[in-house]
């Protein structure tokens, strides 16, 4: 009993410097039970250890004290313990680049969800959730990893482009995805990139090995030819990443993953 009682007089000494407190970490099991953990004061940090094997995951953090209130940041690290991802807002995520953070990205404050989450894709393999309570009240947090479907297409495959004649939509789930569309229309056409203004997203047009145009959202090319690939990445080479809620198989609660790209004839 002396111990723990040791262990609590330490724990609250380091909380009043403002030193940053990481609780020992818990389990989360894909598809199983939400773990919870707390109280978490400020600057505190609870951990989550967890495995994503074939089916990509999105990991789910509910501030079950503060609500859309509060506010709470997630860290995601692989299994060498090197940072791989970070919230930015409840919208979208980041890789942890100096660049990409202090750049052209900023919160876009409180929504009316209480509910952050980080896409993770498959194969990603064993991991640490971080979460820490940025808010000056202290909270307890829930906890949940699941199997998000893919979508229709294969994200990130630049090998094999997915085909498309007319206006088409695709979302930017994944930290470093690149899609790639092959144009297989009858004709030349217009191309314009729509969407994107909260994960930035950029295109390029690629005929052989000619690059023929780079665009940014709501930007034209004229010159959209069948057989032209296009590829569509965030801005920042892939460093950003969000989420969709329009597109088949997609019900993430908000849109800000997704791009269109949007053909004339």
């Amino acid at each position: 009993m002396r111990k723990w009682m040791a262990a609590g007089l330490l724990v609250a000494l380091l909380a009043a410097c403002n030193l940053t407190i990481t609780l020992p970490s818990s389990v989360i099991v894909v598809d199983g039970s939400a773990v919870s953990a707390g109280p978490i004061d400020e600057g505190q940090s609870a951990r989550f250890s967890f495995l994503v094997g074939a089916s990509p995951v999105r990991l789910d953090v509910t501030d079950l004290t503060n609500g859309a209130a509060g506010s709470l940041r997630l860290r995601v690290y692989d299994a060498n313990d090197v940072l791989y991802a970070q919230t930015v807002s409840r919208y979208y995520f980041t890789a942890p680049y100096p660049e990409v953070v202090s750049v052209g990205v900023g919160a876009l404050g409180i929504t009316a969800s209480p509910v952050y989450s980080i896409n993770l894709p498959a194969g990603f393999g064993r991991g640490t959730l971080e979460v820490t309570n940025l808010d000056a009240n202290p909270t307890s947090v829930q906890v949940a990893a699941v199997s998000r479907a893919a979508l229709p297409y294969s994200a990130g495959d630049v090998e094999r482009p997915q085909s498309f004649s007319a206006t088409s939509a695709g979302a930017l789930l994944y930290l470093g995805q690149t899609d790639a569309w092959e144009y297989q229309g009858s004709s030349g056409a217009t191309l314009e990139l729509l969407g994107g203004e909260i994960v930035h997203a950029t295109a390029k047009v690629k005929r052989g090995l000619d690059t023929l145009v780079r665009l940014e959202p709501g930007e034209q090319f004229v010159g959209l030819e069948p057989g032209d690939i296009v590829y569509v990445q965030a801005q920042g080479n892939g460093a950003l990443a969000g989420f969709c809620n329009t597109l088949a198989d997609c019900a993430d609660g908000t849109t800000s993953g997704e791009y269109t790209l949007s053909v004339t004839p």
